[in-house]
């Protein structure tokens, strides 16, 4: 099966870009958009609808989905939206194409990367958009990092409940919006901003290593998992599992951004699994 993944499209950032499309549309079985396509997600089933109607899309929300929004509610109206088409829309919940099950969650993070989740979560209250512009309980709350720690647990125990499962010679792909890895960029940062990392990032590496029967059946890690957030390119195999990012970024926006954040961004990658 060929798999198209690439998240982090941000349209809502970015003019005179587009998917390819004709001939210059490489040829897939399967299309992957790990979040961040768009503010409310309902605009991204129908973006999707119009520029790839004949081929399954596996839709992730991002954190981005849901600026302006109710988490839920923008969660909802998108499966509304996508109801009989071939976009999927899928959180905490699967979906088989022949012989590949794709495992779907946005994940957020357990903000632990650094050791200090009590720290990272406080500064991520004071300083991400995302505890700012995001809503929940029909809209009467904030979207705080405890809630977000809370829809993390409940991501990781979805996914390990799916590898825990006997799967003979089914493949299993998992899609997540959030950094499963704590490999970050090499390239120079501000300190204040890698301090933020552990709401992009979580070790998740323990699900990516075959782990023995502990009554509940023997763990056997995803094939691939595809991901993204970070606005970087990543493709590293870990234990049994090979983790790709492919994420545009913002832009461009010409005349003042002239191309997309991400130069590693390949809007044609092709993986085959």
């Amino acid at each position: 099966m060929r798999l198209w993944p690439m998240s982090d499209l941000h349209t809502e950032l970015t003019r005179g870009w587009d998917l390819p499309s004709g001939e210059l549309r490489p040829d897939f079985d399967v299309m992957i958009v790990a979040g961040d396509l768009t503010p409310k997600a309902e605009r991204g089933v129908k973006w999707l609808l119009n520029r790839v109607p004949d081929r399954p899309v596996i839709y992730c929300m991002g954190n981005h989905e849901a600026y302006g929004e109710d988490i839920d509610r923008t969660l909802e109206k998108a499966k509304a939206a996508a109801a009989g088409t071939n976009i999927h829309v899928l959180q905490n919940e699967t979906l088989r194409v022949g012989k590949v099950i794709f495992a779907v969650t946005t994940l957020w993070t357990d903000f632990a990367l650094h050791g200090d989740p009590h720290g990272a979560m406080a500064l991520a209250g004071e300083r991400m958009n995302d505890h700012k512009k995001i809503r929940i309980n029909h809209y009467r709350q904030r979207f705080l990092p405890h809630h977000a720690l809370t829809r993390h647990f409940k991501s990781v125990a979805f996914l390990k409940e799916e590898m825990l499962k006997p799967r003979g010679e089914d493949r299993l792909v998992v899609v997540t919006h959030h950094s499963p890895v704590r490999q970050a960029s090499e390239a120079p940062r501000p300190e204040s901003d890698r301090a933020l990392d552990p709401a992009y990032r979580s070790d998740l590496t323990r699900l990516m290593v075959p782990a023995p029967d502990d009554g509940r059946g023997a763990l056997r890690p995803a094939d691939l998992w595809v991901f993204g957030h970070t606005h970087e390119s990543f493709d590293i195999v870990i234990g049994l599992t090979r983790a790709v990012s492919n994420a545009k970024g913002y832009g461009p926006w010409p005349p003042r951004e002239a191309a997309w954040e991400n130069q590693d961004f390949n809007p044609n990658l092709i993986i085959e699994i």
